[in-house]
């Protein structure tokens, strides 16, 4: 009785947390746009991602669950959409190269955006487990994410795996298979403005690293 007591009492307290903390829209201001001005490329993006990829979803609210407390922001979350987003990138940054490709074709198999609340959810909702850090991540996909940021904060985890087709004007193509991971930190899962902040910077630096991995 006391353990389903304790479990039930976990549940109402994670639910009452997220309920504070919606997730509004985030908007990315384009201010890459003038520099892609100069480029002619034909961008295609084949999408062979898993649809959990691509949907918002607020994981479990079951502690026991490997989903618990981590957010996928998805596709239409961010404005413009994260495929806008990237093809927007792609150009800006092949604009400057020399010889710039005549197509490119970017087979996605995985582009996922995750806000992870575990560390501060865990220590809200009992005093005798410690955050599951970035463990679970890296369970759920299968890498090590070496990257710099607290483990026993909140963060945003940016990731993409794609491979990369880029065909020139002399008929030559060139072909790269890519996996770049960013993540940043913000203050808690109640904290919504420093979400936005840690996800619009991991957007960014994430499409940016891609994109100039291109060359």
């Amino acid at each position: 009785m006391q353990l389903k007591s304790l479990s039930l009492l976990v549940i109402i307290l994670s639910l009452l947390t997220l309920s504070g903390c919606a997730q509004p829209k985030i908007i990315i201001k384009d201010d890459i746009s003038i520099g892609s001005l100069g480029n002619k490329a034909a961008i295609i993006i084949e999408d062979i991602r898993p649809q959990d990829d691509k949907e918002f979803t607020t994981g479990s609210m079951l502690l026991f669950k490997d989903n618990y407390g981590i957010w996928t922001l998805g596709d239409k979350m961010f404005t413009p959409t994260t495929l806008e987003l990237l093809k927007n990138y792609i150009n800006s940054e092949t604009s400057k190269w020399k010889k710039q490709p005549k197509s490119i074709k970017v087979k996605l198999k995985r582009l996922k955006f995750e806000a992870n609340h575990q560390a501060t959810m865990l220590a809200a909702t009992s005093t005798q487990l410690g955050p599951l850090g970035i463990a679970i991540a890296e369970g759920m996909h299968g890498k090590k994410f070496e990257l710099k940021y607290d483990k026993t904060r909140p963060y945003i985890l940016g990731f993409i795996d794609a491979d990369v087709y880029m065909t020139f004007n002399n008929r030559k193509t060139k072909k790269k298979s890519l996996s770049v991971y960013k993540a940043e930190n913000f203050a808690s899962h109640m904290d919504v403005n420093g979400r936005i902040r840690a996800a619009t910077n991991t957007i960014k630096s994430l499409y940016s690293s891609f994109s100039k991995s291109l060359k």
